[in-house]
């Protein structure tokens, strides 16, 4: 049998003996036909792509394939350079790869496989069926150029071609062009003579987990609706959780929550029909019958869904006012598989801030509003005009009020931004705005002012018609846009103007750290900033940011010690 070997996914794609950018150079500078004017723009060109790459001219092959998604990545300012250098620099990159006869995409050519496959895959052509052709013609070649021999694939292979086509980025959709390909390669041995005959296995995609509610009693669908309508209504003088209304948002969670912990019920083997009401679920067997359907579903590790399902239903029992036993153990089978609480930022998160730490970088993002809208409107398509100050406008607001995105996407002039008369301008969140409940107002400076306005009088009729009352409205005017349609636009507009991967969650971060760089230990002003209803979670969450200015003032500090007079 075969063995794979140990080529890289990185060059999984890339056909044997394809020159490198380091050939070309070398070949390039031995070469004296050419003028030295251009000689030295491809060499410059060649060597400028790879450290756009970060890689040595040695490891970049010169494949159309290979390099077109990879370029398409870089950004020409977050390498410090103008557009248009960077694409005379592609340019005379592949003027140098057409100097050397690679003109052209290199297809895939039967005479590029080894015996076994072509003796395969002349079969499939003779027959002419294009849905095989289709689906296995890249698989086969890669599979060819990892040397395994037809007899010898297995589940592993297909698997490494997934994770090829991701790494490399060949196929918009990976996953579906991977599933394809093991579909072709299984039906490939019912229809071509002498195909091998060791299937692929498929993975399942099916997750669906909630059964449709037509399967439940109608009892208890009414209780599970009468209990979510009753937490909805606030009673003061109740002794239980129901002493205040749940916000909308959290009634309907619990509802889902509800529902899908009865599918889950019913997936470990328990009957639809035997679930008559909430308190069916609260049964302590019951509930750990559930729990642990969930747990095997996840490999028997909790996850943030169980550890919220477990303290629901803990809740619950306290609600409906269930015996104390059955509160008793709820609480501790939600002790049992409580999630750990998340410490400081996801390390995606961190990784972007970092750069954002860097000096050049967190001031191309902090100028970028106003470097939009200094830019004259464009006459012949005003609307792409507007949509960038909307955008822009967007940026420059969270840069100084870091709202959450769906915060944000809902602005309504009367109700959120107020203007007193005496000159000043206030973003004023309410209580029922917020996610904790807890009221927030900014006064804006007047440069952002400045750009409210200057957007507020130019983005009739483009954006929306006059007398919308959305800050970021539909273009129809009668709703406010989609909060991830707004933070989609938010993070292209970044990357395109600075090149920094920057969503609009981020923001908030990038607020803290800010503060906490220039105030190390401040996490109550932190906190107050982001609105957050406890110091704790503040502190968790940014814990550590401020490490660096910190360290830095001890540094004085300790300087400053060394001077004084004994």
């Amino acid at each position: 049998m075969t063995q794979q070997t140990a080529i890289s996914l990185d060059h999984a794609f890339v056909p044997a003996g394809t020159l490198s950018f380091q050939d070309l150079i070398d070949s390039i500078s031995a070469q004296g036909s050419l003028f030295p004017t251009r000689q030295r723009d491809m060499i410059s060109g060649l060597k400028r792509v790879a450290h756009a790459l970060g890689l040595p001219p040695s490891d970049i092959p010169c494949d159309g394939r290979w390099l077109q998604p990879r370029l398409s990545k870089v950004s020409p300012a977050l390498i410090g350079i103008q557009p248009k250098t960077w694409q005379n620099a592609v340019s005379n990159a592949r003027a140098a790869m057409a100097e050397h006869g690679i003109l052209e995409r290199r297809h895939r050519r039967i005479g590029d496989l080894r015996a076994p496959w072509q003796l395969l895959w002349e079969k499939v052509r003779a027959m002419d069926d294009k849905t095989l052709q289709t689906a296995l013609v890249r698989f086969v070649h890669f599979l060819n150029r990892i040397q395994v021999d037809p007899v010898a694939v297995r589940e592993q292979h297909a698997l490494a071609y997934r994770d090829a086509l991701e790494h490399n980025e060949i196929s918009k959709n990976p996953e579906r062009s991977y599933r394809a390909a093991v579909n072709g390669w299984n039906l490939a041995i019912r229809r071509v003579p002498g195909w091998p005959a060791n299937p692929i296995a498929l993975p399942n995609r099916q997750k669906k987990i909630r059964i449709s509610e037509e399967a439940f009693p109608a009892a208890f669908k009414d209780d599970a609706d009468v209990l979510i309508a009753s937490l909805g209504n606030a009673d003061p003088l109740s002794e239980s959780s129901r002493s205040r209304a749940l916000r909308p948002a959290t009634l309907k969670q619990y509802r889902r929550q509800i529902m899908h912990f009865a599918s889950e019920l019913v997936h470990s083997g328990l009957d639809a029909s035997e679930i008559t009401s909430v308190a069916f679920l609260l049964d302590p067997a019951i509930a750990e019958r559930g729990l642990r359907q969930m747990l095997a579903r996840n490999g028997n590790k909790t996850s943030r869904s169980i550890s919220e399902v477990a303290a629901l239903l803990r809740n619950l029992a306290k609600i409906l006012d269930a015996s104390q036993e059955t509160r008793e153990q709820l609480t501790m089978l939600a002790s049992k598989v409580a999630a750990r609480p998340q410490n400081g930022m996801t390390p995606k998160n961190r990784e972007r801030l970092r750069l954002l730490q860097v000096p050049k970088h967190r001031l191309r993002l902090l100028q970028l509003p106003e470097q939009v809208f200094e830019r004259p409107a464009g006459k012949r398509q005003p609307y792409l005009t507007a949509l960038a100050r909307e955008d822009a406008l967007a940026i420059a607001i969270l840069l100084v009020c870091p709202i959450r995105v769906k915060n944000l996407a809902g602005l309504e002039f009367d109700r959120h931004v107020q203007r007193p008369g005496d000159g000043r301008v206030f973003l004023n969140l309410s209580e029922d705005d917020t996610k904790t409940g807890r009221p927030i107002e900014f006064e804006l400076p007047p440069d952002l002012v400045r750009l409210l306005d200057a957007h507020l009088a130019f983005r009739v009729p483009y954006m929306c018609p006059a007398g919308t009352p959305y800050l970021f409205p539909q273009r129809s005017g009668e709703d406010p846009v989609d909060p991830s349609v707004l933070a989609g636009r938010i993070a292209r507009r970044v990357r395109k103007e600075t090149g920094l991967t920057v969503n609009a969650h981020l923001f908030r971060h990038f607020a803290v750290m800010n503060w906490l760089d220039a105030n190390p230990g401040g996490y109550e002003v932190a906190r107050r900033l982001l609105g957050h209803a406890e110091l704790s979670h503040t502190i968790n969450m940014y814990s550590g940011m401020e490490a660096k200015s910190a360290t830095r003032a001890f540094a004085d500090l300790i300087a400053g010690l060394k001077e004084e007079d004994v």
